[in-house]
């Protein structure tokens, strides 16, 4: 993670892309870097909160840290939303369960699919994650949205 989002996490660059929050959040998640997440995560996204603290718990505890290891990311590409500060990405995740629970079996593998949107607030602002469309691949839920 050095060299391709080691300079976001550590503040040095700002994401000029929306592929490089993306990128970057996912490297977060595999690193537990709670402060990142939140730092990338823009205000009107149904995950923000004000009270950080509580916030960083939750993600700690319930935003799948311990409960899954993250295998793989698959983006696909950018896609242009209403104007020149919106965008949107597809992209598949694959999760290692790390224990019975759930209805998930410890090494069992899922894959989430994801269609994101990210905003900025003008063509010099770095972009921030919005919001997502979450779908899984287990039996009976590849319909549903998990959010």
């Amino acid at each position: 993670h050095g060299e391709c989002c080691g300079p976001f996490l550590s503040g040095e660059k700002k994401c000029l892309t929306p592929s490089d929050v993306l990128r970057s959040r996912y490297t977060a998640f595999t690193w537990r870097n709670i402060k990142y997440i939140m730092d990338t995560t823009h205000e009107t996204c149904r995950d923000y909160r004000e009270d950080r603290v509580a916030w960083a718990n939750d993600l700690n505890k319930g935003g799948m840290f311990d409960s899954f290891t993250f295998v793989k990311l698959d983006p696909s590409k950018e896609e242009d939303g209403d104007n020149e500060n919106e965008s949107f990405i597809e992209f598949k995740v694959t999760l290692r369960a790390n224990e019975d629970r759930g209805g998930s079996v410890a090494g069992q593998e899922t894959i989430i699919s994801e269609r994101s949107r990210f905003v900025r607030a003008g063509a010099d602002e770095a972009w921030t994650y919005a919001s997502g469309d979450v779908r899984s691949d287990v039996a009976g839920l590849e319909d549903v949205a998990l959010n």
